[in-house]
């Protein structure tokens, strides 16, 4: 019977050291020893709000399609201005 592995102190490792051990390890084994973290995602990126006009019938479509998407319809009209860009860029 093997010992199981444990987790190494990866705040006295390096970056690379960190990543060399990945590399070598598959986190299943790991899984016991892990717990969740909470970390919340700050998108520091500077926004700036504008206001746009849509006639009724367009905006009833753009919200239900982000309905089933599962987003909002904001998101959802943010997203393919960016898609849109992205095509335009290449």
């Amino acid at each position: 019977m093997s010992k199981k592995s444990k987790l190494p102190d990866f705040k006295k490792m390096s970056d690379l050291e960190i990543a060399e051990f990945w590399a070598e390890h598959d986190a299943a084994e790991f899984w016991p020893d892990m717990t969740p973290e909470k970390e919340r995602f700050v998108d520091k990126r500077q926004k700036k709000a504008i206001s746009m006009r849509f006639d009724v019938d367009t905006l009833d479509q753009l919200r239900e399609i982000a309905e089933e998407k599962g987003i909002g319809y904001q998101t959802l009209i943010r997203m393919w201005v960016k898609e849109r860009l992205r095509q335009e860029a290449s």
